[in-house]
Parts: structure tokens; C-alpha cells; sequence
């Protein structure tokens, strides 16, 4: 992306629009209720990057135990009998493969990157930060992908184990 590219998600306005010359714009005090809205999104829009980068960390430790497990059942002794069947092969493969990808697009989230944002930039600071909630929420979305597909072709493998020893 350069840096003249126009930011993904809503448009932030540059400034607030001006009321028409000799316009009256009436307001009213928020409700308490009102307020407590505000502040339920601000502090949803403050928390959301450290809920991705939790989630982010989640699929991190599950895709390595999985990994752990899938590459411990392969390292058996004598190759077993089952990794002679060619679907087991390339069901497991494409799994290692899918577990893989979904660890480095859920690292993509949780790494640090430098940026460079000028503190008197309100407009650029919220454009920055749009961009790296979407950044952040495509790469974790493209890891959960990955992962549902590795977890279903090794739940195909194991149906065919199960099927295989029965």
C-alpha cells in the first residue's frame, strides 16, 4: 500500500462539516444511557487490536500443539502401515501445510511493525489505525480459514484410519 492510497473501511472525514451561515443547530444533553453507550464504544474501539491480537495468540498455541501432535504421530519407528495409503499422505500433507499458513497469517497479527505516526495528526492517526485494525482482521480471518481446513483434512484422515481399522 503507498502512501497515497486511499484507506479501507469508513471514510474519516478530514474535518467536521460547517452548519449552513445562519443555521441553528439545537443539542440536547446525552442520557445517561446515551453516555454509557459512547463509552461502551470507545472502549470497544480502544480494545479491539489487543481482542485480535488474543485471538491472534490463541490460534498461535493451537496450531503449534497440533503441529507437535501431527508431526509426533509421524515419527513412529518403522513407518507405519497406514502412511502407506496415498489419501492419508496427501490429506496429512495438505493439513501440515494448512497449519503452517494458518501460523504464519496469525503471526502476521501479533508481530510488531514500525510505524510512523505524527501525534499531530488526528486524520492520519485514525487512518493508521482503521489500517491496521483491517490488516490485522483480514490476516486473522485468512488464519481461522486455514486452520478450519487443516482441522477438517485431519479429520478426514482419522476417518479413514477409523475406517481402515475397523
Amino acid at each position: 500500500m503507498t502512501a497515497d492510497a486511499p484507506p479501507k473501511g469508513p471514510p474519516v472525514p478530514e474535518a467536521p462539516p460547517e452548519p449552513p451561515a445562519g443555521a441553528t443547530v439545537s443539542s440536547a444533553p446525552l442520557s445517561p444511557a446515551d453516555e454509557g453507550l459512547v463509552a461502551y464504544f470507545r472502549d470497544l474501539e480502544q480494545k479491539s487490536l489487543d481482542v485480535l491480537e488474543g485471538a491472534a495468540r490463541q490460534l498461535i498455541t493451537l496450531v503449534t500443539t497440533l503441529l507437535g501432535l501431527f508431526f509426533g504421530v509421524l515419527a513412529f519407528k518403522d513407518n507405519p502401515r497406514y502412511l502407506a495409503c496415498p489419501a492419508v499422505r496427501i490429506l496429512g500433507g495438505l493439513a501440515a501445510g494448512l497449519y503452517v499458513l494458518a501460523l504464519f497469517l496469525a503471526l502476521d497479527v501479533v508481530m510488531p511493525r514500525r510505524m510512523e505516526v505524527s501525534l499531530a495528526n488526528l486524520t492520519r492517526m485514525r487512518r493508521l489505525l482503521h489500517g491496521l485494525f483491517d490488516r490485522k482482521s483480514r490476516s486473522l480471518q485468512w488464519a481461522q480459514v486455514a486452520f478450519a481446513l487443516g482441522t477438517l483434512c485431519l479429520l478426514a484422515v482419522i476417518i479413514i484410519l477409523l475406517a481402515g481399522a475397523g
